[in-house]
């Protein structure tokens, strides 16, 4: 009975005894995008990174790897999946072929007439909803980044749905 005692000791003192250790260990996250640094999208993966190294002494350092530098646009996901990379910044529109259809309703133009409109839909029930649905792929939904509205343009006027 002493030595398992002994042994239980033994173990919870090398437990904590690692605890400080993997404590103070750096954690990386490796943010991948497809567009350019010098983009909006560009410019607040960058701000992320910094507030994120701000806030916690460095503890966090997140490595951002814009304009394909990682993977193409069409690989991100499974790269993201299989843990190649911790963080994206996708299209809502790549989360459809990956069997979320719902977040297609993104991609009909004229949905929206502000703003305001769309972040009561992102930031409440409706938006939390959303992100749940991606847990079973694999990924955690933290967020929603604004990335304009839908536009269309043409060599002639576009007035009907049949000039488009």
């Amino acid at each position: 009975m002493q030595r398992r005692t002994f042994a239980a000791s033994l173990l919870a003192a090398l437990a904590a005894w690692s605890l400080p250790a993997a404590a103070q260990q750096q954690i990386v996250i490796k943010f991948s995008h497809v567009v350019a640094r010098n983009t909006p999208k560009g410019e607040a993966a960058e701000r992320f990174a910094q507030l994120a190294a701000a806030k916690t002494g460095g503890r966090v350092k997140v490595e951002v790897y814009p304009n394909s530098q990682l993977y193409k646009d069409k690989e991100e996901m499974e790269a993201l999946q299989l843990g190649a990379v911790q963080m994206l910044a996708p299209s809502l529109a790549k989360f459809g072929p990956l069997g979320v259809k719902e977040f297609e309703v993104f991609d009909l133009p004229y949905l929206f007439d502000s703003y305001d409109q769309l972040h009561r839909v992102t930031n409440g029930p409706i938006g939390k909803d959303l992100l749940k649905r991606l847990e079973p792929k694999g990924i955690v939904g933290l967020a929603y980044w604004d990335n304009g509205f839908k536009d269309f343009s043409a060599n002639k006027p576009l007035k009907t749905p049949a000039d488009f």
